[in-house]
């Protein structure tokens, strides 16, 4: 092959890259996968805050289990360590005032460290409104409030505003009581900053129904026909958000599937049975969920193979889910791995609420095509379940109409 063949070839590759980087970073998307997303998570998001009413006192009080004054000493004395800018060993200090004493044994660690780099500040940068609303009235109003715009960008009513301030309701929460956060509040806050980033209320929301009406009263008051609507237009910010959404999933799974690779369980296949008989997650008190942990007790050649099975199945899911979910010929069946992955942790470890958010995130690999070709099949049985009733309906008046005609004809006869 010649120099200037060579030359082309290369130029066509780094250009052929270009485009496909271009195509799936900035190509329009539909937005109708992300409005099912807001739904779904809107709706987790509505009934983990509101499962706090019950003990609000007891989790963001200022007399909580983590406590107003413990909150406000992280805040604001918490150390932030830093690695020293040089290989040369800092020598410990000998401090010999009261405070710094104080403060050694109640960070443990060295005040002195601050002025030598070890440690470049203290305090955490967060905020919570918990930190300064502490009258048990005003904490009820302000978490009714909060209730109802999460309510409100669940159906998608000013989704932009109302999805800002979902996102700081719920790390007022976060922040404010640490010893209540779980897994199920990290995927939370991850899924609902991509949607507030991502035009979430451009399908299946308020919003796009008020569009539709305001459309319609200006056609009308210009006399104009009735404007059809469609899909919703593809967006690029739509295929943006959802591209890093997606990539956040794939490294979850991903760093996942790693961390369990360092564990001997893992690897030795006997992982899933701790975590199918831990009585801290498992519902070993109930007789129905041990009736077949006993009966693989009782065969122990079953037991080694659904033990074996089930633990490389989790590692081999969440290894491999970074790079098969893009193929098209595998992604239904990853989803569906997905699926029977997070019912099993829901199952053997109750972490329902956890499973179910992780399948929301899962949502954003399912193209918007399906998701609005699923709602016209529900939507016209719904309408031909009407429409039955509605022929039902009328047979049933003209049976009425001729037995009171054959009636009024015996009577005059």
């Amino acid at each position: 092959m010649s120099a200037p063949s060579q030359a082309r070839s290369f130029t066509e590759f780094l250009a052929d890259g270009f485009r496909a980087w271009d195509r799936f970073w900035f190509r329009p998307a539909d937005p109708t996968t992300l409005g099912l997303m807001r739904i779904c998570c809107g709706l987790m998001v509505l009934y983990v805050h509101l499962a706090y009413t019950f003990d609000l006192q007891a989790f963001f009080g200022a007399n909580a289990w983590f406590d107003l004054k413990a909150a406000n000493e992280f805040r604001y004395d918490f150390p932030n360590a830093a690695q020293p800018s040089g290989w040369t060993q800092i020598q410990p200090g000998h401090p010999d005032k009261d405070e710094e004493v104080a403060y050694k044994q109640k960070w443990f660690s060295r005040p002195e460290d601050v002025a030598s780099g070890q440690i470049h500040s203290r305090g955490q940068h967060r905020w919570s409104i918990w930190y300064h609303v502490t009258d048990p009235t005003r904490m009820m109003v302000v978490h009714v409030g909060f209730l109802v715009v999460m309510l409100l960008f669940t159906i998608g009513l000013g989704t932009r505003v109302t999805g800002v301030l979902t996102l700081i309701a719920i790390l007022s929460y976060i922040h404010r009581a640490p010893t209540v956060l779980f897994g199920v509040d990290t995927m939370m806050n991850l899924g609902v900053l991509y949607l507030v980033l991502a035009p979430s209320g451009a399908a299946l929301s308020v919003d796009r129904l008020i569009q539709k009406y305001v459309a319609r009263r200006r056609a009308a008051r210009a006399g104009l026909p009735e404007p059809l609507f469609g899909p919703p237009a593809p967006q690029v910010s739509a295929n943006f958000a959802l591209r890093l959404l997606q990539i956040n999933v794939c490294l979850v799974y991903f760093i996942s599937g790693l961390s369990k690779l360092k564990g001997d369980l893992w690897l030795s296949g006997n992982a899933c049975w701790f975590v199918m008989v831990n009585n801290e997650f498992s519902p070993v008190h109930s007789a129905l969920y041990m009736a077949p942990i006993r009966f693989l007790c009782e065969h122990r050649w079953l037991w080694e193979l659904t033990i074996t099975s089930l633990t490389y199945f989790t590692l081999a899911f969440e290894v491999s889910f970074i790079y098969l979910i893009w193929s098209r010929r595998l992604r239904w069946t990853m989803i569906a791995a997905a699926v029977m992955l997070h019912l099993g942790i829901a199952v053997c470890m109750g972490l329902v609420t956890f499973s179910m958010m992780m399948l929301v995130l899962v949502l954003s690999f399912v193209p918007g095509a399906a998701i609005r070709k699923l709602l016209e099949r529900m939507s016209r049985r719904q309408e031909g379940f009407v429409l039955d009733s509605v022929r039902l309906n009328g047979h049933g008046a003209d049976r009425e109409a001729k037995m009171a005609g054959s009636f009024g004809a015996s009577a005059r006869t």
